[in-house]
């Protein structure tokens, strides 16, 4: 009898350790299922993020054949702007942007420009500033020719973030004589730059 009672604790025994094994067994599974979860989570939000910041970020070398496209043949510039011309007449140094794309007239009596900046982390005022003062002071204290005058007063500076545009682009039209009527035709003429540049940040 005793043998009897002996040998059911021992099944007993057994089974408990069985139990006990596939529990566990169990929970690891479980375990090793929420770890691939969390893992497949994080790399979608990286793709996510990574996919909004290439959407917030449009190519600025895109940008410039947009414009360019848009305006034609009434499209001026044709010399590259450097780091050295985007330094010495704009005082951007190179602390201040990640990249850039600039294009100005080749001939000194033509005035257009197309300039967009990406500036650092932050820096997006900065540059804005730093352009704004330099079309302010081809307003008010540069010898322009009575022609580029109105252009200069038509130029727009436009920020998206860090991305930071100048704009003084367009056709000119010797017909028009009053000083009013020709700011506001090169102002829209400024405007089909500006409504290009938008269609990328929209």
């Amino acid at each position: 009898m005793r043998k009897s009672v002996y040998t059911i604790c021992a099944v007993s025994a057994a089974a408990l350790m069985l139990n006990l094994t596939a529990c566990g067994g169990s929970g690891q599974k479980e375990i090793a299922a929420g770890t691939t979860a969390a893992e497949v989570t994080e790399s979608a939000a990286e793709t996510t993020t990574a996919a909004e910041e290439s959407q917030a970020s449009p190519d600025l070398t895109e940008i410039l054949e947009a414009v360019q496209d848009a305006y034609g043949e009434d499209y001026l510039p044709n010399t590259a702007i450097d780091a050295t011309v985007l330094e010495q007449t704009y005082g951007i140094d190179a602390g201040l942007y990640e990249e850039f794309v600039g294009e100005m007239p080749m001939i000194s009596t033509h005035v257009d420009t197309f300039l967009a900046v990406r500036a650092k982390a932050g820096e997006g005022e900065t540059v804005e500033e730093l352009l704004n003062a330099y079309r302010d002071s081809q307003i008010e204290g540069a010898m322009q020719y009575p022609m580029n005058l109105p252009k200069f007063e038509a130029s727009q500076v436009v920020r998206y973030g860090d991305d930071v545009y100048f704009v003084m682009l367009g056709a000119y039209d010797d017909s028009i004589t009053g000083e009013e009527e020709l700011l506001a035709f090169y102002q829209t003429q400024v405007q089909i730059g500006l409504d290009m540049i938008d269609s990328f940040y929209e």
